[in-house]
C-alpha cells in the first residue's frame, strides 16, 4: 500500500518519483502531413470530431451502401452534422485570411506608400501574364 508521506523525500534522485507527462506532438498527429490548413485541421478535430470517428461513420456508411442496407439514421446525421460544422469552421477561416491580409494592405498603404505601389504592380502583372 503506497502512501503520500515519505520521509526520504528529500534524498531522491530527479525524476525517480511518479512522473506523468502527456506526449502531444505533432509528429504523432495525423495533421503532421495535412494538405490543408493547419488551423483548420486543428479546429475540425478539436471542435467537430475526431479523425477517428469521423473515418468510423464514413465506414459504416459505406459498409451499410455496399451490403445494399438501408444506412443508419443517427449515423448519417452525424456525417451531416459534422460537413455543416467543417463547412462553418472552413467559411470563419476563409474569412479571418481575408480580413487579415486587407488590414496587412492597408497598413503597407499608409506606412509605404512606394512599397504599397510596387506590390500592387507586380500583382497585377502576374495576373496579366497568368490569363
Amino acid at each position: 500500500m503506497a502512501t503520500s508521506f515519505d520521509p526520504f523525500w528529500m534524498f531522491k534522485m530527479p525524476l525517480s518519483g511518479d512522473v506523468m507527462q502527456r506526449f502531444n506532438s505533432p509528429f504523432f498527429s495525423p495533421t503532421f502531413n495535412f494538405a490543408g490548413d493547419a488551423g483548420v485541421e486543428d479546429r475540425v478535430v478539436s471542435e467537430v470530431a475526431s479523425y477517428g470517428k469521423q473515418i468510423g461513420w464514413l465506414n459504416d456508411l459505406v459498409i451499410k451502401l455496399a451490403e445494399k442496407q438501408e444506412a443508419d439514421i443517427n449515423v448519417l446525421n452525424k456525417v451531416k452534422k459534422a460537413k455543416a460544422d467543417i463547412d462553418d469552421i472552413k467559411q470563419a477561416q476563409t474569412t479571418t485570411v481575408l480580413r487579415t491580409a486587407v488590414d496587412a494592405l492597408k497598413q503597407l498603404e499608409t506606412s509605404e506608400p512606394d512599397l504599397y505601389k510596387q506590390l500592387i504592380k507586380r500583382h497585377a502583372q502576374a495576373a496579366a501574364s497568368a490569363s
